[in-house]
């Protein structure tokens, strides 16, 4: 048997069976099966790695699912799927309808809260918290998050608002890292923080001999808190944690077993809020992501200089040659939006703000109205989280913040966390905001340049992928200005009779669907979008190549509600289109998350296939 003592580690109660002798071997067998399955799946390998003891730990001292444990972001939680029975699903880790590489309520009973985005563990657990002593659960919380996650400001929000005396326990992993190194004050002040055993030791003993005075305990309790609070600042300076009125232990070699479970059933006995300071060794136990824990975070999203992040990042360098304003923003994603070779090339025009998307933003806007250009780097899932700063602190004032929405379309492997289908819908009802999304290389070094000295909020956004040079050599441009291509076939002065229109990458799946309507005899057209918003003028010119077609079906990667073919929909219409002549239908993402609760062909499942594009076309 390759995991004899994995292999009998089917739930949490197993792991408690366990010999405390056999717990290295365990975790040598862990880390060797998550490099052969992630390796082989792909998914987020070095944070992994880093928290095999720790997860032991948690597994043997709390007792979930009667104890909730939630991870921050969830990427870490892969060996606490494989203490909680989910070892078979690795199989099949990360593809749609698979096990998710984040926590998912659905999956497991000890999932109790879902994630994929950073920041929100702790608002979770002390809710989780809340809700068990409103209820009178006995029952403690568990919270695990990074010190990455403190870059994120729900993380303080949180802590502000945590109170002293709830049985929940926060866990934070220290391994100086998210997806590349922590950026921040909180950051540089998380790797300096010590308390002492001995401080510990004397808080604990005093505070036992004061409560065992009769009458005066809490009059002279309150009294050496003064005295208690000047001396710590003497000797240990300030501690964030326990300013915020909460129990610290910390830091503890996240690697060591032994002293984990101690802290740990210390603080369970405590049941009050503590926080455990832990720190360890991203991608622990080997070599290779432990000397290279970024590019081991996830072993899927290497970085890859073909792709349309890379030409983005290529092609700013280029603009920030010649013009000393451009600056380039990042929310800790410098390696996957690329723009990590533009901050060697210019470390001074470089920023990455850590994991705070909405501080990104209005960070930018203050950029602009300082009169510099600031290129703002997003995913589309991370860009939610940044409405209001798009809405209120960019658009409203009119401030030009070019806005590049990376990883545009649905996510494979990451799963309804990461789909980046939604930005086109909230983005086009901000007024005064313009929206391309660009084809080819070519159009996104042209519309980068246009971005640069427009006076107006711009977004740009592509997949994570490279550009369709193929397909794209079938397609000429309608005018010089990025508007729209046309298919090679389709001549405006003779229309087809069918014709599709649609934008990004979802083009091939389109380009199928056309070729299957024409071995059945029909003339068939392809438009290809590349400018959204202003809907007016995309509309306008749409309206000439379409108006005589019988049918029309917009093609949308992206939810269908509000989205770029709803919205042509109604301009086509107040421009005269008729619809009794011209059928127009809308083939998009349904009311629904694009989350397969089984294995499954997504683009099949969200009726995005080229089959199924080209039965909307055809029925």
């Amino acid at each position: 048997m390759k995991y004899p003592i994995l292999s009998g580690i089917n739930s949490p109660s197993d792991l408690k069976k366990l010999n405390k002798s056999d717990v290295p071997a365990l975790s040598s067998e862990i880390r060797e099966f998550l490099i052969e399955n992630v390796e082989r799946c792909g998914g987020h390998l070095a944070s992994n790695l880093g928290a095999v003891e720790m997860t032991l730990a948690i597994h043997t001292v709390f007792d979930s699912p009667t104890d909730h444990i939630i991870f921050d972001v969830g990427h870490q939680s892969y060996v606490h799927k494989l203490l909680t029975g989910r070892r078979e699903g690795f199989e099949k880790l990360r593809m749609p309808g698979g096990l998710s590489g984040f926590t998912l309520t659905r999956e497991s009973e000890h999932d109790p809260f879902g994630a994929g985005h950073s920041s929100t563990s702790i608002s979770a657990s002390l809710g989780l918290a809340e809700a068990d002593a409103l209820s009178g659960r006995s029952a403690h919380t568990v919270c695990v998050t990074g010190d990455g996650a403190f870059t994120g400001g729900m993380i303080h929000e949180a802590l502000n608002n945590c109170s002293p005396d709830l049985p929940l326990v926060i866990i934070i992993n220290e391994n100086g890292m998210s997806i590349s190194s922590n950026k921040g004050s909180f950051a540089s002040y998380l790797s300096r923080v010590r308390v002492s055993g001995s401080y510990r030791k004397l808080k604990s003993e005093t505070q036992n001999a004061i409560d065992r005075i009769p009458l005066i305990h809490r009059p002279v309790r309150s009294i050496l808190a003064f005295g208690k609070n000047a001396l710590k600042r003497i000797f240990y300076k300030h501690n964030y944690f326990e300013e915020l009125g909460l129990y610290y232990i910390g830091p503890i070699d996240g690697h060591d077993y032994d002293k984990l479970c101690r802290a740990m059933s210390d603080a369970k006995a405590m049941g009050k809020t503590c926080v455990i300071h832990i720190k360890t060794t991203k991608g622990k136990g080997y070599l290779p992501a432990e000397e290279s824990p970024d590019n081991y975070h996830n072993v899927v999203n290497k970085p890859d200089r073909g792709t349309f992040h890379s030409a983005f990042a290529d092609e700013l360098i280029d603009l920030a040659e010649g013009d000393e304003k451009i600056l380039a923003v990042t929310a800790a994603m410098g390696i996957g939006t690329g723009l990590d070779i533009f901050g060697k090339k210019y470390p001074d025009r470089y920023f990455d703000v850590g994991i705070a998307e909405a501080h990104a933003l209005t960070f930018s806007a203050g950029l602009a109205a300082g009169g510099y250009k600031p290129f703002v780097a997003i995913y589309s899932t991370f860009l939610q989280r940044g409405y209001d700063n798009l809405l209120h602190d960019i658009a409203l004032q009119g401030l030009p913040v070019r806005i590049m929405i990376d990883r545009a379309g649905l996510a494979i492997s990451d799963g309804a966390t990461h789909h980046g289908i939604f930005d086109v819908s909230f983005i086009s009802h901000i007024p005064d905001m313009i929206l391309l999304a660009p084809a080819s290389y070519a159009s996104l070094r042209s519309m980068m340049r246009f971005a640069r000295e427009t006076d107006k909020p711009c977004a740009i956004r592509y997949s994570n992928s490279a550009e369709q040079s193929e397909l794209l050599s079938a397609f000429k441009s309608v005018s010089d200005d990025n508007i729209c291509k046309l298919s090679a076939d389709f001549t405006p002065s003779n229309a087809p009779e069918y014709i599709f229109i649609t934008y990004g990458s979802i083009l091939e799946r389109v380009v199928r669907a056309a070729e299957i309507l024409r071995a059945e005899g029909k003339t068939v057209g392809v438009v290809l979008v590349e400018t959204l918003k202003p809907y007016d003028k995309i509309s306008e010119v749409l309206m000439q190549l379409i108006s005589s077609a019988k049918r029309v079906v917009y093609v949308e990667e992206g939810i269908r509600n509000g989205g770029a073919a709803e919205i042509t929909r109604s301009e086509l219409l107040s421009l005269g289109l008729d619809l009794a002549k011209t059928d127009y239908r809308i083939a998009a993402i349904e009311d629904n998350f694009a989350s397969p609760e089984r294995p499954c062909d997504l683009y099949d499942y969200v009726g995005l296939s080229h089959e199924k594009i080209a039965e909307k076309m055809r029925n």
